[in-house]
């Protein structure tokens, strides 16, 4: 196997761990480890509308807790990466579940998300440049078992 072919493949690893790295930081509330995955010179489209990363960081850090608990469940991302190359493209399916605290009267939520991802290749490493999260359907509650 060649260089060039192996080191595609990590590089393929290392995208696909993002995504689970981002689920798995937002759903503990780790704000650090959040924005450890972006760049700081980058862009989020999302529900709240489009920000400068550091305003992003900012507002997840200050945001009031309206869930107790959360938990990503991802898609296998779709990731478009030419051998060598030093930007990328990665579009991931998520459901998320939002969930109230306990005995609380409000609706648990559960969404459809799905991230489109601009990466750019930092050192070693990747960070997201761009994101837009596309909210592509919500559902109220959850089935009681």
């Amino acid at each position: 196997m060649s260089d060039d072919l192996v080191g595609w493949l990590v590089d393929l690893d290392k995208l696909r761990r993002m995504t689970q790295r981002y689920a798995r930081a937002v759903d503990a509330r780790d704000i650090d480890a959040v924005a450890a995955l972006f760049h700081p010179d980058g862009v989020v489209d999302g529900a709240r509308g489009s920000a400068p990363v550091p305003a992003y960081i900012d507002g997840m850090r200050n945001a009031p807790r309206i869930f107790e608990s959360g938990m990503h469940v991802l898609g296998d991302p779709l990731i478009d990466l030419e051998p060598g190359a030093d930007h990328a493209r990665m579009d991931t399916y998520a459901v998320v579940y939002q969930f109230r605290p306990p005995g609380s009267t409000e609706a648990d939520l559960v969404l459809g998300i799905r991230y489109l991802d601009d990466l750019v290749r930092h050192g070693d490493h990747w960070l997201i440049h761009h994101r837009q999260a596309i909210n592509l359907w919500t559902r109220q509650g959850l089935p009681q078992l």
